[in-house]
């Protein structure tokens, strides 16, 4: 579907009162020792058009380094157990890296849960396509060599829920634009404070551990990034 039929379609369903559109807009920091220290800025909507679909979306741009788009993705989700919120979701994904003419593409397909007394979950897979050369901006490359399937997984506690804010803890291999290689074990902590009834202050802490040798664990990464959630 394009671009704007997509948008009007969404227009459509807000009017008639039929969907739940929360857009979200970030500003962070992405540093990753040898490969690249960035600043990023991201615009992402979930929205239910009706009570069992969920779709989401979303943008991210590179500031100072890969300058330009980053990263999108597209996902729609069919809720099959409303009460656990188990759900089978499917995702694109594009990354890219201007300065060095190269990205991937990636479809993820993943069963979750929760969240279930603030325990969600999630486990799937996930085929990456590398790219290389004059298309390495395209989304449409879904043929290579080195392309290859990798597996996902996702287990977060929201260990406080308050009136007005919570606060989440653990580990995911995949979020809304990523996926990290399996043997990376990425660790997170974000949470929201409630300014008022349909709007969110958000905050978001990321690393991954990639080594443990001699009781001494490395990290490779760190990921800082907050922002604002509206409800309409």
């Amino acid at each position: 579907m394009p671009l704007k039929a997509q948008a009007l379609l969404l227009i459509l369903l807000a009017a008639a009162g039929r969907a739940a559109i929360l857009p979200s807009f970030t500003l962070g920091y992405r540093g990753e020792p040898g490969v690249e220290s960035k600043m990023f800025a991201a615009a992402q909507a979930d929205v239910t058009p009706l009570p069992y679909v969920r779709l989401d979306a979303g943008f991210s741009f590179n500031l100072f380094q890969n300058n330009g788009l980053g990263a999108a993705a597209l996902g729609v989700g069919a809720v099959a157990h409303d009460r656990l919120g188990l759900a089978l979701r499917l995702a694109v994904q594009h990354q890219q890296w201007n300065d060095w003419q190269a990205g991937e593409n990636r479809v993820l397909a993943t069963l979750e849960a929760g969240p279930v007394y603030g325990l969600d979950a999630g486990l799937g897979l996930v085929h990456r396509v590398p790219v290389f050369g004059d298309r390495y901006w395209s989304p449409l490359v879904w043929s290579g060599g080195a392309s290859e399937w990798n597996y996902l997984y996702r287990l977060r506690w929201k260990f406080v829920q308050r009136e007005n804010w919570w606060v989440r803890a653990g580990f995911s291999s995949y979020d809304r634009f990523t996926a990290h290689n399996p043997q990376q074990v990425p660790l997170e902590a974000d949470g929201a404070y409630r300014v008022k009834e349909d709007l969110e202050l958000l905050a978001r802490a990321g690393t991954a551990i990639v080594g443990l040798s001699g009781g001494i664990v490395t990290f490779h990464e760190v990921e800082l990034s907050a922002g604002v959630r509206y409800e309409f």
